[in-house]
C-alpha cells in the first residue's frame, strides 16, 4: 500500500507528486491517459509550434524555483517583456503600455483617465457578492469596467465580468482594498512588503523552446516508475482508515488521496464519499472553448506584427475573445515568412462558437482577425483544439463551493482536493497550491 495516492496527472498532480517524493514519502501519481500534463500540450506541424492549452506562463517564484529544480534554464525562452498588449475597441486596437505611460492610451477617454485619480478616495465595499464589472466600475470607472476588466475576463477567464466575484476572481485586489482602502495604496505596500533576501524570477513570459509541455514532460520523467500510465479512476472508496482506487489499471491503495483531475471528474468519484462536495464540483461553471491556430503570410500585414497578443471588448456578433501572436513572442514558432497567431473562441458569453464547424471557425476567426491587423488576405486554419470544459468561472457561489470543498476535508481525514477550480486558474496559482499544500 502507497502512503499517498494522486488521482491525476496534470501539472497539480505531477507537481505535488514530485513535492511528496521530494520528501522520502511513498507517493504514485494516476494519470487517465498516456500523455501526462493535461491542457499543457504542445504539438509540431509544418514547421509551426502550437500550444494547444495554456501560451506562456509568468514566473511567479514558486515556478521559477520549481523550473531552476528540474534544470530546465537553458530550455527556458522569454518574451520581451517590452512588448505591448493591445485591446481592440470598436474596430481599432489601443495599445497598452505598463506603467505611467499606461496614461498616454487612447483606449480610455480623457474623463476616463481622470477617474481613475479618485480611486485612492472611493470608500471601501460593504458587499462581498459584488461582481468584476460592479468592483472596476466603483472603483476605477465605467470606461475602465468595460474596455479593459470586460476583455481581460473574457480574454483570460473566458468568462463574464459581470457574473464573476471580484473577491474570488481577484483577491489580490479585493485583498489591498480591505486592507489599506486603495487600490494604489495596496499596491505601494505590496511592493514595499517584498522580500529582499528573494530574488525576483525573471521579467517577461516564459515558455520553453520545446513548447509549454517541456514542463509537465519533464516533471513525468523526474517521477518515473511512481507515474502511472492509461490509468482511469473508475471509483474512489473508504474503508479502515485507508483509501482504495479502482483504476483501468488495476487498484490502489494508500493512506492518503489526492485528488488532482479537474472538477467534473472529482464530483464523480467523490459522489458516494461525499453528496455536498460533490455537487459543488459539479456546479462548477465551465465553458467551453475553442483554440484556432491560424497562419498568415507576413507580408500580408502592413507592418511587422510586435507585441504580446490583443484582447478584444465584448461586442455583439464579435466570436474572438482575443489572440496570442504567438509567433510575435517567440520567433521560432513559425516558418521565417509567416506568422503564428492564436485566437480563442467560445467561452461564457458565447459558448456556441465553441461547436461550429473547423470551416465556421476559420471564416469567424480569419476575419475578424484579418480586419483587426489590417491583413491582406485571409489566413490557413492549423489546428482547432476544442476544450468541452475550459476554464473554471470563480462566480458569485464560488465562495460557498470553496467552503464544501473545506468540509469535505475536514469529514474525509486524508483527503485532498487540489486544482485550478480553488484559489486560481492559472498554472502559478495552480504551481503554488501543490507545492505548498501541507
Amino acid at each position: 500500500m502507497s502512503r499517498v495516492v494522486i488521482v491525476g496527472g496534470g501539472i497539480a498532480g505531477l507537481v505535488r507528486g514530485l513535492v511528496l517524493r521530494r520528501r522520502g514519502e511513498d507517493a504514485r501519481v494516476l494519470e487517465a491517459t498516456d500523455r501526462p500534463g493535461g491542457a499543457m500540450w504542445t504539438e509540431s506541424t509544418e514547421g509551426f509550434l502550437l500550444e494547444l492549452g495554456p501560451n506562456t506562463i509568468r514566473p511567479s517564484p514558486e515556478l521559477w524555483r520549481l523550473v531552476r529544480e528540474l534544470g530546465l534554464e537553458q530550455e527556458v525562452r522569454f518574451a520581451d517583456p517590452r512588448l505591448p498588449r493591445f485591446v481592440e475597441y470598436r474596430g481599432r486596437l489601443h495599445a497598452l503600455a505598463p506603467g505611467p505611460a499606461f496614461l498616454a492610451t487612447s483606449l480610455l477617454s480623457a474623463r476616463g483617465k481622470a477617474r481613475l485619480f479618485a480611486e485612492p478616495f472611493v470608500r471601501r465595499a460593504g458587499d462581498p457578492r459584488e461582481t468584476v464589472h460592479e468592483f472596476f466600475s466603483r472603483r476605477l470607472g465605467p470606461e475602465v469596467a468595460e474596455r479593459l476588466a470586460a476583455p481581460f475576463v473574457s480574454g483570460i477567464w473566458a468568462g463574464d465580468a459581470t457574473s464573476l466575484s471580484a473577491s474570488e476572481a481577484f483577491p489580490t485586489l479585493a485583498r489591498w482594498e480591505r486592507d489599506h482602502g486603495s487600490l494604489l495604496r495596496g499596491a505601494l505596500a505590496s511592493r514595499r512588503g517584498r522580500h529582499a533576501n528573494e530574488p525576483a524570477p525573471p521579467r517577461g513570459l516564459l515558455s520553453f523552446r520545446g513548447g509549454i509541455e517541456t514542463l509537465p514532460r519533464t516533471l513525468s520523467e523526474r517521477l518515473g516508475e511512481a507515474l502511472t500510465r492509461n490509468a482511469r479512476a473508475r471509483s474512489l472508496s473508504r474503508a479502515g482508515g485507508s483509501w482504495r482506487v479502482e483504476t483501468e489499471a488495476g487498484v490502489f491503495e494508500a493512506e492518503r488521496v489526492v485528488i488532482a483531475t479537474g472538477a467534473p471528474d472529482a464530483a464523480r468519484l467523490l459522489r458516494r464519499l461525499d453528496a455536498e462536495a460533490a455537487d459543488a464540483l459539479a456546479s462548477v461553471p465551465m465553458p467551453p472553448l475553442a483554440v484556432a491556430h491560424l497562419a498568415f503570410p507576413k507580408k500580408a500585414f502592413p507592418a511587422p506584427l510586435r507585441g504580446f497578443g490583443h484582447l478584444v471588448v465584448p461586442a455583439a456578433g464579435r466570436r474572438v475573445l482575443g489572440a496570442v501572436w504567438s509567433s510575435a513572442l517567440f520567433p521560432d514558432r513559425a516558418p521565417a515568412d509567416e506568422e503564428l497567431l492564436t485566437a480563442f473562441l467560445g467561452g461564457s458569453r458565447d459558448p456556441a462558437a465553441a461547436a461550429l464547424s473547423d470551416e465556421e471557425i476559420l471564416e469567424a476567426a480569419g476575419s475578424e482577425l484579418a480586419s483587426s491587423l489590417g491583413a491582406r488576405v485571409r489566413p490557413r486554419l492549423l489546428r482547432v483544439t476544442r476544450h468541452a470544459a475550459a476554464i473554471p468561472q470563480y462566480d458569485l457561489g464560488h465562495a460557498a463551493r470553496k467552503a464544501a470543498f473545506d468540509r469535505a476535508e475536514a469529514r474525509l481525514p486524508g483527503l485532498m482536493l487540489l486544482g485550478n477550480y480553488r484559489d486560481g486558474i492559472s498554472v502559478p496559482d495552480v504551481v503554488r497550491n501543490a507545492l505548498q499544500t501541507g
